[in-house]
């Protein structure tokens, strides 16, 4: 992740690095304009779950019930379930993903410019 991108993400920059951040990634854009293409990757794919065991799983219950003598009588009762233990599968998988072959070359002209603007001063009247 890029010094400005940090800063701007982080929302404790201040005025004047998020103008600076603006002013160097428009100039980025204009000065190293996207090259997009679509290229094959491999990607690990979610395909679905598989069993791989049991838990049991305890629930208990405790009712009460009066006889007709006035008796409370308590019952617990305790039932006791096995549920299935699942685990994501993943797959590798080519898959076509866009890429932006000048975003490394970008991202250090804007750290640059960014060095430079904070350096020289760039928007230090803003507070």
């Amino acid at each position: 992740m890029s010094v400005v991108a940090a800063i701007t993400i982080a929302g404790c920059a201040t005025p004047q690095e998020r103008a600076i951040a603006a002013y160097c990634l428009s100039e980025g854009m204009r000065s190293v304009p996207q090259l997009l293409q679509s290229q094959q990757v491999l990607r690990s794919v979610y395909v679905g779950d598989r069993q791989v065991g049991y838990k049991n799983k305890c629930t208990t219950a405790v009712s009460e019930a009066r006889d007709k003598d006035g008796k409370i009588t308590k019952t617990t009762e305790t039932i006791c379930r096995d549920e299935p233990i699942m685990q994501a599968v993943y797959q590798d998988r080519l898959v076509n993903e866009v890429v932006d072959l000048n975003a490394v070359q970008r991202q250090g002209f804007v750290q640059s410019c960014t060095s430079d603007a904070l350096a020289r001063g760039m928007y230090s009247n803003l507070k």
